[in-house]
């Protein structure tokens, strides 16, 4: 019996870390439908966040759409614990970022449609969780810390 209690836990915990591209974890979003792509970013030069806003005919728009379309995010097993508070002592080279991604009339399982900011992606000093439809996951990504400061070059582009 505990043997297969304990197949069961690494079988939960196997399925629960795999990882998965955005499309995967979340099939009613197709990245290739975003209208948007807004948020802010800090990327450590000042107090202030900076707030930015991609359209589509921005070639920026194409090579953030690309770097979250190919990540795989593994949802972190800290998940299933109750969340507190964060706090972050700032570093040198620290940065953080939050993108958010536009759709218009997105199609539910349910039959409902929705429209707005519906993933965000916030890169919280090198942690990053996401957010859909009223949840969150913390996440990791492969090679995370160059993902993470790809995203972060991009968005400082347009704030010149």
């Amino acid at each position: 019996m505990a043997v297969t209690a304990l197949l069961g836990v690494v079988a939960f915990a196997f399925v629960y870390t795999r990882p998965l591209i955005i499309e995967q974890r979340y099939p009613v979003l197709d990245l290739s439908q975003c209208t948007l792509i807004r948020g802010y970013f800090n990327d450590g030069t000042g107090v202030e966040d900076i707030p930015f806003a991609i359209a589509p005919d921005d070639p920026r728009f194409g090579d953030v759409i690309e770097l979250v379309q190919t990540a795989e995010f593994r949802t972190d097993l800290w998940n299933i614990l109750p969340k507190g508070t964060k706090f972050h002592t700032y570093k040198e080279d620290d940065f953080k970022w939050l993108v958010r991604l536009r759709f218009e009339d997105v199609l539910f399982p349910n039959g409902d449609m929705g429209s707005g900011d519906m993933l965000h992606i916030h890169n919280f000093f090198g942690e990053v969780e996401l957010f859909f439809d009223g949840s969150s996951a913390e996440c990791s990504v492969k090679n995370q810390e160059q993902w993470l400061e790809d995203v972060m070059s991009i968005l400082v582009q347009g704030s010149d």
